[in-house]
């Protein structure tokens, strides 16, 4: 597994905090990462997914699950109207944030800005996302060739899908 975290101390007290990609370790990456900044008296967080191109659902949902207070998070929906809800515990940090994002940030990556932007948690910065709010599942078939199906639309907590637009 690869790093997809990285951090350091900014002059200020500034921590920075990049997450390239969302994978399976990601989430306790950023924990280590965060528990450092904050030893080293952190009092405001930049947090950069510029140039992140998603990943996991799972992996954005545990990061945002520790910055973010109770409530949703993200939710999707099919074609159905079936609802899936991801929320977040009551705990949460409280610090200055601002989340930096630009036109490669995308899926996974859109997710965080979004539920930090519903939850005015931070400021976003910087250039309009993809614009990426779909889910796909891929199917494997027997002879090893596999199918990307679109399943579902990703929404942020205040219902905004931003795929297409960013």
């Amino acid at each position: 597994q690869l790093p997809s975290v990285v951090g350091e101390m900014l002059d200020g007290k500034i921590g920075y905090i990049q997450i390239s990609e969302w994978q399976t370790n990601t989430s306790a990456q950023f924990d280590a990462i965060l528990a450092d900044l904050e030893q080293q008296g952190m009092e405001s967080l930049i947090i950069d997914v510029r140039d992140n191109p998603g990943g996991l659902l799972s992996s954005v949902a545990d990061v945002l699950d520790t910055i973010l207070p109770e409530g949703t998070l993200v939710y999707t929906e099919d074609k159905y109207g079936n609802r899936s809800t991801l929320t977040s515990d009551a705990s949460c940090i409280d610090y200055p944030m601002v989340v930096l994002v630009n036109g490669n940030s995308a899926s996974a990556s859109e997710i965080f800005a979004g539920a930090i932007k519903d939850y005015q948690y931070g400021t976003l910065l910087g250039t309009t996302t993809f614009g990426k709010g779909i889910v796909q599942t891929i199917y494997p078939l027997q002879d090893g060739d596999a199918l990307k199906v679109t399943t579902a639309k990703y929404f942020t907590p205040n219902g905004v899908n931003i795929h297409g637009t960013g």
